[in-house]
């Protein structure tokens, strides 16, 4: 006659499978945790005509070190239109250009990338067919392709191209 008191559940070897089973989901779910903090949903994007890792134009320098933490370099200096500010992280500079607002954000690593996966190392080709708007020119030699109207004041993305290549991308407002 059966035990009606006994808690129905598994048995011997299963228990000892939902044990391990259990364990390895915890371990699952700690490291997703993890990765949620240590990367955002921002972490490596490039936003045509906004910005770069989370970072977009006009954004204090306050809000800029809440998001990307403490830079690994800081440069200040003078040139032809006043003082600035670099805040260099790994692959990426956000520029201050006369005050404490964020004026560009240029990066050099093919970690930052667009929704559509231009980024720098893509192909002209793929540039110009994968982001709406581009408008290509060269100058001295150097392809310069742009979203947006390049007229002091107004916010333009700007890809440059050498042989072939992406080499960096700039979010910014155009000084001069």
């Amino acid at each position: 006659m059966p035990n009606r008191d006994r808690p129905r559940g598994l048995r011997g070897a299963e228990r000892v499978n939902e044990s391990a089973l259990m364990k390895r989901l915890s371990g699952f779910a700690v490291t997703v945790a993890l990765a949620a903090v240590a990367a955002p949903a921002h972490a490596g994007v490039i936003v045509p005509q906004h910005g770069i890792n989370g970072v977009g134009v006009g954004q204090t320098e306050r809000t800029v070190l809440a998001r990307l933490g403490p830079p690994v370099q800081i440069r200040r200096g003078s040139n032809e239109f006043g003082r600035y500010q670099e805040l260099r992280y790994r692959g990426l500079t956000v520029s201050m250009q006369g005050g404490r607002r964020v004026t560009s954000v240029t990066t050099r690593s093919s970690v930052h990338r667009t929704r559509s996966g231009v980024g720098v190392g893509t192909t002209l080709a793929v540039l110009k067919t994968k982001v709406h708007g581009v408008q290509c020119t060269t100058f001295s030699g150097i392809r310069h392709c742009v979203v947006g109207v390049e007229e002091a004041g107004r916010q333009v993305t700007a890809f440059l191209v050498r042989r072939g290549r992406v080499r960096v991308v700039t979010v910014g407002i155009v000084i001069d």
